[in-house]
């Protein structure tokens, strides 16, 4: 006979977060899609089994610590963060501005293809028209005589 959960611990239990909520929240946090990637970028938990609850719990827990912090640091790394968001978002602009530039080489390289196909087409097709003459010369009449 089983027992009867009371009152009190089923509203504890439904305050507890699913685990696919929780996997999905420590993702999101760490910004990666699967635990290979979460250990390799936080090896802090390269140690934890995230087959376990208790280690997701752990991860989601100090995600949010350094989020917080992260959002609310004390002023002396203010200027650094603000200084390292700048630099990425002008790497972001490089690296776009490389992509248009190979965009526009990787064209010009397809364009010369063609224009080295069709002048190897027209030299072959000069080869095979050529006509080869030859002068020859007629005695004249008077000549003969």
């Amino acid at each position: 006979m089983g027992k009867k959960k009371s009152k009190q611990q089923k509203v504890v239990l439904s305050k507890k977060q699913k685990f696919s909520e929780l996997k999905e929240d420590v993702y999101k946090l760490a910004g990666v899609t699967n635990t290979k990637k979460l250990k390799t970028i936080h090896k802090e938990f390269a140690l934890y089994d995230f087959r376990r609850r208790e280690s997701w719990q752990y991860a989601l827990d100090s995600l949010k610590v350094f989020e917080e912090w992260r959002s609310n640091p004390p002023e002396k790394y203010k200027a650094i963060f603000k200084e390292i968001d700048e630099a990425s978002k002008e790497h972001q602009a490089h690296v776009a501005s490389a992509k248009k530039v190979f965009e526009g080489l990787e064209d010009s390289v397809e364009e010369l293809d063609k224009l080295t196909k069709e002048a190897l087409e027209n030299a072959k097709a000069l080869k095979e028209e050529t006509l080869v003459s030859i002068p020859i010369s007629f005695p004249n009449d008077d000549e003969t005589n």
